[in-house]
C-alpha cells in the first residue's frame, strides 16, 4: 500500500453477512448439541481388569518390595582424595624448595629502624629486653665508649619526651 493513501481508506476490509451476528449463537448451539452422538457410544476405549482398583494396593506393595538396593558409588573416594592430596603437596613442596629463598638473613642486615619498630609493637619491657643481652653486652666501657653529641641528645628527647615526662623527673 501507498503510505501517502493510509489516510484516505473509507472501509476496513472485512464483511459479514447482514444478521450474522444475530443467528451466530444458535448456530453454535445447533452445532454442540451432541447428545444422539454421545448416546450413540457404547464403551470409553478404556479398559481395566475386574477387580483392579480392589487389589491396587497389594500389587504396589509387592513391586516396591521387590526393587533390589544398588551399590552406590562415591564420587570422591579416599583413593582419589589422597591421590590429589599427594599432588597438591608435591606441587608445594616444588615451590619450597626451589623459590624459597634459602638465604637467611643475618643482624648486620637488618635497619635499625625494623628492630626499633620490632620492639615498639611487641611492648617489651626493659627487663625484657636484658634478659636477651649477655653480661659481656652490658659492660660499663660498652656505655663509656658511646660518646652523644648534645645535637643528637636534644633531638631524642625532643621527640621521645613530653613536658609532663621531663617535670616529674
Amino acid at each position: 500500500m501507498n503510505k501517502n493513501n493510509l489516510h484516505n481508506i473509507k472501509t476496513a476490509g472485512f464483511k459479514t453477512p447482514n444478521d450474522y451476528f444475530e443467528s451466530l449463537d444458535k448456530r453454535i448451539l445447533s452445532k454442540i448439541d451432541a447428545q444422539p452422538h454421545l448416546e450413540a457410544i457404547k464403551s470409553s476405549g478404556f479398559n481395566a481388569p475386574e477387580g483392579y482398583f480392589e487389589t491396587f494396593d497389594g500389587h504396589l506393595l509387592e513391586a516396591l518390595k521387590k526393587e533390589q538396593n544398588t551399590k552406590v558409588i562415591s564420587l570422591f573416594g579416599w583413593k582419589k582424595i589422597a591421590y590429589i592430596s599427594g599432588v597438591a603437596a608435591s606441587i608445594l613442596l616444588m615451590f619450597q624448595l626451589f623459590i624459597n629463598n634459602s638465604d637467611s638473613v643475618t643482624f648486620d642486615e637488618l635497619e635499625t629502624a625494623s628492630i626499633e619498630n620490632y620492639l615498639y609493637q611487641e611492648d617489651l619491657s626493659i627487663y625484657d629486653i636484658a634478659s636477651y643481652l649477655s653480661e659481656d653486652d652490658l659492660t660499663k666501657d660498652s656505655f663509656i665508649d658511646n660518646k652523644l653529641s648534645e645535637e643528637s641528645l636534644e633531638d631524642y628527647l625532643l621527640e621521645n619526651t613530653t613536658i609532663e615526662d621531663l617535670i616529674i623527673d
